[in-house]
């Protein structure tokens, strides 16, 4: 049977695999079948026949003839544009005919001018190939993520995949990522080329942005199929060696590019840590099997250069590579161990850490990437850091650079270039350098942020938080940890977890304790000097409040996110949190009552108002929880009063973008007043 066309092809694949409801049992059968017909086609992916001189006299003759088709007669314009079309894609003479009959039954190109001809027939070609390689993602990504989907029918679906890779799919997805970036005709064209097409839309599209998406797609190919089929040792280095060309180009002006850089440094990642978790006794490790292999891609992930991106990238798949090999290694093997030491020294000290933080994970191209791809990468990156943070070789460094850190690191004092743009959730201000163990920290933190559900029942993360929290000397490693732990207590189990770290006695000088002791401590120096009647209250260091903010994030995380029913009995005396509120010197982002800026200068202007509800829910809660009564609410007017002139009154006057946020606002409001 003929295989379907490339957008019949992908319209039963997603009828069966996208659908809201379970394939019907006849579009399981009409699926297998697509699939094993488009099986010639996806094992030569983007394969088209070339030029070639008989074809082109053929065309020139103006008679051509089509299979299954009469013979076609050809006007002087479709003999150029047929040919125009060959010299600028690299694409047969007579393929081009074809294309100029299937644009015209599309669009009908009678009256059109010739450009317009051209760019509708070579938008056509582009819209097959993209839908060739849409049907191929679809399918790798229902086999290697789960999706819910029957898993007799992904088993079925698998066996007719796996094949495809024995025939040396990878490898052409590997080329392709490549070749398809030159500029020439099977590229992004040659410089003389035309360089817009047409596409479904009849919108003019730049021809380099096409090939840009279809690197980017067949980029998400190859990370999937790391979780399909296992690489070889000749697939890795080649995407090693393209991955170094691509970050040599890839910049924070080109989202796509990055992108395309992405999966390239994360089919790696995958490769390298599913490769070593699933070795067994049976089952060789793809290092282990070739130890020619092993050699050699060490000597060449240890090569170091001096562009700084591109030492970045290789600085990350480095960071893999020593997994896998602490994963793999042979214990009585004195080089490899040596080996892994090497490794480790090298990422610690280029700080791979803060290039996947700041470079990777939290750049706009990876969050708006593919959102399946997104999660598939945070979770590789996950279990790659899980088995780095856990594994006794890399505590060993781990170690290491803490006390390096602690050593290194001035004793509570603020880092350059932080004042008072330091968050309130107690993230730092960008450094122009940091520690290895802060990055370290921070990474941690950064994977949790994206999924949080990550850390219930993780318990070589919460070794690893224990460990971390011990013995900090300065303000910088304290925020770090502080920050980690405030998206730790993101969730339920999180923050009932967090709250008994803090309790006093997993550490010595981090708990809650501190946090109610120096805010009592600071209120009586404060009181005492205005007794004294000193004209100037003294200065509050800055490193003190920065280390406040974040004890306050993690306080906030805990209320908010404790279970209802437990976190009554956490805190029965909250009366310490205002204590610093009326002095002046007490800086303004740690004063968490002194919002009026925020909501009046920066969220009004925004017209979204996130940080005043979470403030209003915070007070709210800690009200709550207040068990002294005393003074009848007294020490509570500060705040009345800022919700009943700031927030409340001017309430319907203000712009709001999101019409629930304005109710949600209200709503607070009232229960402040209700309390």
């Amino acid at each position: 049977m003929a295989p379907l066309p490339p957008r019949e092809l992908l319209s039963v694949i997603e009828a069966a695999l996208l659908g809201s409801t379970a394939p019907s049992p006849a579009q399981r059968v009409e699926l297998l079948h697509a699939v094993r017909d488009a099986a010639p086609a996806f094992r030569t992916l983007l394969s088209y026949p070339v030029p070639k001189a008989s074809d082109r006299t053929q065309v020139e003759s103006k008679e051509v003839r089509l299979p299954g088709m009469p013979p076609i007669t050809l006007d002087d314009t479709d003999v150029r544009t047929a040919l125009k079309l060959s010299d600028e894609l690299n694409l047969n003479e007579i393929e081009c005919v074809r294309l100029l009959v299937d644009a015209n039954r599309e669009w009908v190109l009678y009256g059109r001018e010739p450009l317009e001809i051209y760019r509708l027939a070579a938008g056509l070609w582009y819209m097959e190939r993209r839908d060739l390689i849409t049907a191929l993602y679809i399918l790798l990504r229902s086999v290697a993520l789960d999706q819910g989907l029957d898993a007799d029918l992904m088993s079925e679906i698998e066996d007719q995949i796996q094949p495809l890779f024995n025939d040396g799919l990878r490898q052409r997805i590997i080329t392709l990522v490549k070749e398809l970036n030159r500029e020439e005709p099977a590229g992004i064209g040659s410089p003389s080329s035309e360089r817009y097409v047409l596409d479904f839309r009849g919108a003019l599209v730049e021809r380099r942005a096409i090939v840009s998406r279809e690197r980017l797609s067949l980029s998400h190919c190859l990370a999937l199929s790391a979780l399909i089929k296992l690489t070889s040792p000749k697939e890795v280095k080649d995407v090693f060696s393209i991955l170094k060309d691509c970050a040599a180009e890839a910049n924070q002006n080109s989202s796509v590019e990055l992108q395309i850089t992405y999966g390239l440094l994360f089919f790696l990642v995958a490769t390298f840590i599913s490769d070593a978790l699933s070795t067994s006794l049976e089952k060789a490790s793809l290092s282990s099997s070739d130890s020619s292999f092993r050699r050699e891609f060490h000597e060449l992930v240890m090569r170091t250069g001096n562009n700084m991106t591109i030492e970045g990238f290789v600085g990350v798949v480095r960071l893999a590579w020593s997994v896998h090999l602490m994963l793999t290694q042979d214990r009585s093997n004195s080089r490899e161990t040596s080996d892994i030491w090497s490794c480790l020294e090298i990422i610690c000290r280029q700080n791979s850490f803060e290039f996947l933080r700041e470079q990777v994970l939290k750049t706009a191209a990876y969050q708006n990437d593919d959102e399946d791809i997104v999660y598939m990468y945070t979770g590789y990156t996950h279990k790659l850091m899980m088995c780095f943070i856990s594994h006794p070789t890399s505590r060993d460094k781990i170690k290491e650079i803490k006390e390096k850190a602690m050593t290194a690191l001035s004793p509570y004092e603020p880092p350059r270039g932080q004042r008072e743009d330091l968050g309130r959730n107690g993230e730092q201000a960008d450094q122009p350098t940091k520690e290895p163990f802060v990055s370290l920290l921070e990474l941690v933190r950064e994977i949790y942020q994206k999924v949080p559900e990550l850390g219930n029942g993780n318990e070589e993360l919460w070794t690893f938080v224990i460990y971390a929290g011990e013995d900090h000397t300065n303000t910088q490693t304290l925020v770090a940890f502080l920050g980690l732990l405030s998206t730790l207590a993101s969730t339920e189990v999180g923050a009932a977890k967090v709250y008994e770290l803090l309790q006093g006695k997993t550490y010595r000088s981090v708990g809650w304790s501190t946090l109610f002791d120096c805010l009592s401590i600071y209120e009586e120096k404060f009181k005492k000097s205005i007794q004294s009647s000193a004209n100037i209250l003294p200065d509050f260091p800055e490193g003190d409040a920065q280390a406040l903010v974040a004890y306050l994030a993690v306080l906030q995380k805990v209320v908010e996110n404790g279970n209802l029913t437990e976190r009554r009995k956490w805190f029965p005396d909250i009366e310490p949190l205002f204590k610093l509120l009326s002095y002046e010197n007490v800086p303004p982002y740690l004063k968490v009552y002194d919002m009026r800026f925020e909501l009046n200068e920066v969220e009004a202007r925004r017209e979204s108002y996130p940080s005043t509800i979470s403030f209003l829910k915070l007070i709210n809660a800690l009200i709550v929880e207040e068990r002294n009564i005393s003074d009848k609410g007294r020490r509570f007017m500060g705040i009345f009063k800022f919700v009943y002139e700031d927030v409340f009154g001017p309430f319907p006057q203000r712009a709001y973008a999101d019409p629930l946020e304005k109710w949600e606002l209200a709503l607070a409001c009232l229960e402040h007043f209700r309390m």
